[in-house]
């Protein structure tokens, strides 16, 4: 059942087996897997069917020390959450990830990758991803023509999702008898009960001065990184410093992955026959190789972990006389002094600094049967097919570039805590103290220095990293992976929630979000979200039926 939580009348309350607060990938996976189960899901979703400047009003905070873009900009407040915005990139997290590392304060997760994997397979489902194939070799690539490299991995794989769109998911299954999707439903605190410090209320403001409860055995917060953290804290009317929050730890630890491209590639026929753009895999999904760093390397070198692809030319300053760049800079460029929206925002920002308007439309008029040509096959899979070609990624000129995810490492100075400033809802907005450290630069220096080296020295191509140090400038604000915030660990003293993303003491409240990894891994963290997602629906399920 579909409910606006505005037709409700005050103080009303509704009980249910589980209450999931949030209805994007991780909250939409819960309740397909635990509706599948016959429980009686609610969910509340504090957006509408549409976005609102009202639903982006209240997710607006202040950025105090450091650099983020807006947070109304980096996540989305409407049914199925940030899945709007969604690319699609999906990959797993590499076992080293989870190790501890004594290079990488903080590091070392508290569960085991194979804890994670049986729940992948289930996760690439959700996702509609395909199989849950990352090797190159076995997902039909062609086959590598250099030889082996002890430094560089190319044989692992981003896969993508159509992107999956969760807003129609969640329409779907409140059309079934055991899940009530509440839209217009924004939690603004959960309840304890004083002795046990389970929680027994949610509490949700569909309009101004007007509140209404959700009672249940279990509630999981899937609300996205930041919006849970916010909850947590803003729950203070038993413990002052909010639920979770007995040593200071939600919030601290706020990670995301710096983005950025460097270099000048050169393709040799060996770099072309490696297949380093879009291919479609055997089982029909888009695919791209990663070049990794192998682990080996990582620790020799103390380095983060760090996936790189190649990318097209700076398409900013008209020079190139390419009217696919001069298309795409346009294109960027107008989203961006329009502020419309994820497009405006983290790498995409930068695009608000194009120079050469005119010459730029000059470069699509004099390649005009390029860019109709580049229209028609970037057009046809999203008019007939249910996949979409995921990006722009043209490499058939001369040159190239490298772009770079990166890990960064939990640092407790970057956190997010309330701010005096309420919104409408009355809720108390986020402030947010970001930065990415010197050393993590430092890291990602070295790191993409020696993928240049080695994919030169195998004879792929020609590569310049002349510009290697703007690495140390690059100003790595883009918030869209909200990681760290409700760390997972052992001990309350050390995270939020404990190995199965429960929050420590509070024996019925989980958390579905990459806010729990402790570390950031270098891939989008979406797969994992919902691997993560599917293991608390299983502990959820224990907990309810007994």
């Amino acid at each position: 059942m579909l409910i606006d939580a505005r037709k409700l009348a005050a103080g009303s309350v509704l009980d249910a087996d589980v209450c999931v607060i949030g209805s994007g990938p991780a909250g939409g996976s819960l309740a397909e897997e635990l509706a599948g189960r016959g429980m009686n899901v609610v969910v509340l979703e504090g957006g509408g069917l549409r976005s609102s400047r009202l639903h982006s009003d209240t997710y607006r905070g202040v950025v105090g020390g450091g650099a983020h873009d807006p947070l109304e900009v980096v996540r989305q407040k409407r049914v199925g959450g940030t899945s709007a915005q969604w690319g699609g990139r999906c990959a797993p997290l590499d076992d080293i990830d989870f190790a501890e590392r004594d290079w990488i304060p903080g590091s070392g997760w508290p569960i085991t990758p194979e804890d994670l994997q049986p729940f992948y397979p289930r996760a690439q489902r959700h996702l509609d991803a395909g199989e849950y194939e990352y090797s190159a070799a076995r997902s039909g690539f062609p086959p590598a023509p250099a030889a082996e490299s002890t430094i560089l991995d190319w044989d692992h794989t981003w896969r993508w999702s159509p992107p999956t769109k969760f807003a129609a998911r969640m329409r779907r299954l409140a059309q079934g008898g055991n899940v009530r999707l509440l839209v217009e439903a924004t939690v603004v605190r959960l309840e304890r009960d004083p002795v046990s410090g389970a929680v027994v209320e949610a509490v949700a403001a569909p309009r101004p001065g007007v509140e209404i409860t959700v009672r249940a055995p279990a509630y999981v917060l899937a609300a996205g990184g930041l919006e849970s953290t916010r909850i947590l804290l803003a729950s203070d009317r038993q413990s002052p410093a909010g639920i979770g929050n007995e040593y200071d730890q939600v919030g601290r630890h706020y990670m995301t992955h710096p983005v950025g491209e460097v270099g000048t590639v050169a393709l040799s026929d060996a770099g072309r026959a490696l297949a380093l753009g879009y291919v479609t895999t055997s089982d029909g999904i888009y695919s791209r190789r990663m070049l990794g760093l192998t682990p080996q390397v990582q620790r020799e070198h103390r380095l983060g972990n760090l996936k790189a692809a190649l990318w097209f030319p700076d398409p900013m300053t008209p020079d190139h006389h390419d009217g696919l760049l001069s298309t795409f800079a346009l294109t960027y460029w107008g989203l961006g002094k329009a502020r419309l929206g994820f497009k405006s925002a983290g790498t995409h920002a930068a695009y608000t600094g194009t120079t050469g308007i005119g010459r730029h439309v000059r470069n699509v008029a004099a390649d005009w049967r390029r860019v109709g040509r580049f229209a028609r096959s970037w057009a046809a899979p999203r008019l007939t097919g249910r996949r979409v070609l995921p990006s722009f990624m043209p490499l058939d000129g001369a040159f190239c570039r490298l772009r770079f995810d990166a890990e960064q490492s939990p640092s407790s100075a970057n956190r997010v805590t309330l701010d005096s400033e309420r919104d409408a809802l009355g809720q108390r907005r986020l402030r947010v103290a970001y930065s990415v450290s010197e050393s993590d630069r430092e890291r990602i220096r070295t790191g993409m220095t020696l993928i240049g080296e080695e994919f030169a020295r195998l004879g792929l191509g020609t590569v310049a990293l002349d510009d290697v140090d703007r690495i140390g400038d690059m100003a790595f604000t883009d918030g869209t992976h909200q990681m760290g915030l409700l760390r997972m660990s052992h001990s309350p003293r050390a995270g939020v929630v404990d190995p199965q993303c429960r929050v420590h003491g509070c024996a019925n409240l989980y958390v579905a979000s990459s806010a729990v990894f402790p570390t950031a891994g270098a891939v989008g963290p979406t797969l994992a979200i919902v691997a993560l997602a599917c293991r608390i629906a299983d502990r959820v399920a224990e907990l309810v039926v007994r």
